[in-house]
């Protein structure tokens, strides 16, 4: 069983609860994170989720997962790379929001951080987590999601604004 830590708005801990209670219904507030990968052209790795209840069969960045009980963002990014792309690199925290998306009497109800990273080497995508994986630059990522924003998962499209203003802010991609 996978224990989630369940936070108000603010990250603030408020308990713990199985992933299962975490998703019924209306769901309950617990921890998660979205992480964007880049290589050194400047190239964001996208992932393209296989059929899921949750954010299946839509464009995602390249980890998404929960932290468990006992995890920081960080250890939890890095437990989630190794298991859906196969990599090991740093990410760093720089920003989060919460957000909501139903789905047949489930729920996300996530206080979603924002990791981000940089990597250069081989990605080897996990077949029962990913059906394919495509590397898009920075520009290009936001023609799509201005063209066909429901290619993309909700929380991808949420960690955009956040994404964007660190970008422009820190010359991360320059």
């Amino acid at each position: 069983m996978e224990t989630l830590i369940l936070v108000d708005d603010n990250d603030n801990q408020t308990g713990t609860a199985s992933r299962e209670e975490c998703h019924k219904g209306k769901g309950r507030r617990h921890r998660a994170f979205s992480a964007f990968i880049f290589d050194s052209r400047g190239r964001m790795l996208l992932q393209f989720r296989s059929s899921k209840k949750l954010g299946g069969s839509r464009w995602d960045s390249a980890a998404i997962s929960h932290v468990r009980v006992g995890e920081t963002y960080e250890i939890a990014a890095e437990r989630s790379m190794k298991h859906e792309i196969g990599i090991s690199t740093p990410v760093k925290k720089i920003g989060a929001f919460t957000y909501t998306e139903p789905y047949e009497g489930f729920s996300e109800n996530e206080y979603c951080a924002v990791l981000v990273g940089k990597f250069d080497g081989e990605v080897k995508p996990n077949k029962d987590e990913i059906d394919k994986i495509r590397y898009v630059k920075w520009e290009e990522v936001k023609q799509e999601l201005k063209a066909n924003p429901a290619m993309f998962t909700k929380w991808f499209r949420d960690s955009i604004p956040i994404l964007e203003k660190f970008i422009n802010e820190s010359g991360f991609l320059k």
